[in-house]
């Protein structure tokens, strides 16, 4: 055969080169820190603003409730959205839902900077949740592509460090300008940052998942169905197994978040108008709690692809339920800085192992649509929780609303200790059965030829000899 020409019908080659396409270290690395680095841009402008909300709607007349109707608004937007976002990003790519989420924070941070009325921060908020639900499930799946399965926590840990990042130094910057230019100027600042991010995402972060890799992945799950009515599962076949690990995991999702967004309207008040403290005040628990959280997602994020995931999580769960408790006890800046540096280790030692969990059991194709619910049941959490804080707090003190918080996160630590069993393939990622079946047909197909080529060189050889 000559180099470089087309072989034609009937005609065997036998190759000489395998040219391997798998993703090597250093390139895993890069598409990590780029989305990492693009992630923490977008979150340090999150941060700025994060201490101003209450302030401004504060200077709109509201309070507690309006605090709590726009986070609920948000959470909302997400727990419709997350799903659908996650199941379009698995379809059509990872790249556009993570261009679309970076978008949308900055042009929410714009509509903000305008918003004139309690309604309308409520309604910009809603729209943003929407818009970048997908940012998450995105991300996450992005890992897995490109990711061992052994080393998934790390890199969990890595890229959900770079949400932290923001508010570690963000919150006090935000209180900063706030005191100093007004509202404006931590909105402005934060849409710019926004805006860099996108930028940065959109020339530097690649997609990892081709057009090839999503027609390969097709023909696969058709060669699997081997004559079924149709090739696309149902949404109840690619839920993870085992369903009470899977509930389990979702539960734990739907109260981390309902827990501290139940707390959170009354929280900030409760530092502003009780203890009196500076927006600046503000700033630094936020940012102990950012680095704590940052810190120990990046320097221990692995700690549950060594020592199991359930272990992590446990651990994750009792330094939170700490940090409810510690709140409604500590009344001084230091202590409650401690306490908020605790919750935030915690943070950051559970979430890597949760989301590292929820890609152990789910097949591949399904990856970024159970990370979607994943999210959309903890934006349930974000609706319902600010919904009961505002009837709660009615009749209760603030540190009776601290109190409720910490004890359905401990009735959440026992039925973790009770529920959860370690992933069965985590040290080794077989994949799902339709992509094993296709790999032994392949396998076997490559044998087959392999065996033909070496008969049909025989064979020539033999004629060239007589």
């Amino acid at each position: 055969m000559i180099q470089g020409t087309i072989p034609g019908p009937g005609e065997i080659v036998i190759a000489r080169e395998v040219i391997d396409t798998t993703m090597t270290h250093a390139r895993t690395r890069s598409i990590m820190l780029l989305l990492a680095g693009s992630i923490a841009l977008m979150m340090t402008g999150f941060g700025i603003i994060l201490p101003v909300f209450a302030r401004r709607l504060g200077e709109l007349g509201s309070g507690v409730e309006g605090l709590g109707l726009m986070t609920m608004s948000f959470a909302l937007a997400q727990f419709l959205a997350a799903p659908v976002m996650g199941s379009l990003a698995d379809r059509y790519g990872r790249r556009p839902f993570i261009l679309l989420g970076l978008a949308a924070f900055a042009l929410s941070n714009v509509g903000f900077l305008l918003a004139q009325t309690t309604a309308q921060f409520i309604a910009v908020r809603a729209i943003e949740g929407a818009l970048a639900a997908g940012l998450f499930p995105a991300a996450m799946g992005v890992v897995a592509d490109i990711v061992p399965a052994n080393q998934r926590a790390r890199w969990v840990g890595f890229v959900m460090g770079s949400y932290g990042v923001g508010f570690i130094f963000g919150p006090v910057i935000g209180g900063m300008l706030f005191d100093t230019w007004g509202f404006a100027a931590p909105f402005a600042i934060s849409a710019v940052m926004a805006t860099i991010a996108f930028v940065g995402a959109f020339i530097l972060v690649p997609e990892t998942r081709t057009p090839e890799v999503r027609r390969r992945e097709r023909l696969r799950v058709r060669w699997a169905a081997e004559g079924a009515a149709t090739s696309e599962p149902s949404f109840l076949d690619s839920i993870p197994r085992p369903l009470a690990v899977f509930g389990t995991l979702l539960f734990i999702d739907f109260v981390g978040v309902f827990a501290f967004a139940f707390i959170e309207p009354q929280m900030i008040f409760y530092f502003y108008e009780e203890l009196d403290w500076t927006t600046v005040q503000f700033g630094v628990v936020v940012g102990a709690y950012g680095l704590a959280m940052v810190l120990s997602q990046t320097l221990l994020g692995q700690a549950s692809d060594r020592i199991g995931r359930k272990p992590i999580v446990v651990l994750g769960l009792v330094l939170n339920t700490i940090f409810y408790f510690g709140l409604a006890i500590v009344t001084q800046f230091g202590l409650t800085l401690l306490v908020a540096a605790v919750a935030g280790a915690g943070s950051g030692l559970m979430a890597p192992a949760m989301s590292a969990y929820y890609l152990d059991i789910t097949p591949s194709q399904h990856r970024s649509r159970i990370m979607g619910v994943k999210g959309s049941v903890a934006s349930l959490g974000g609706v319902i929780g600010p919904l009961l804080v505002v009837v709660f707090s009615v009749f209760s003190s603030p540190q009776g609303v601290f109190i409720a918080g910490g004890v359905v996160v401990a009735l959440t630590l026992l039925l973790a200790v009770a529920l959860l069993k370690e992933p069965r393939h985590v040290p080794v990622e077989v994949g799902d059965v339709a992509l094993e079946s296709s790999r032994q047909r392949a396998l076997s197909a490559q044998a087959s030829l392999r065996g033909v080529a070496l008969q049909a060189r025989t064979a020539r050889e033999t004629r060239v000899l007589a």
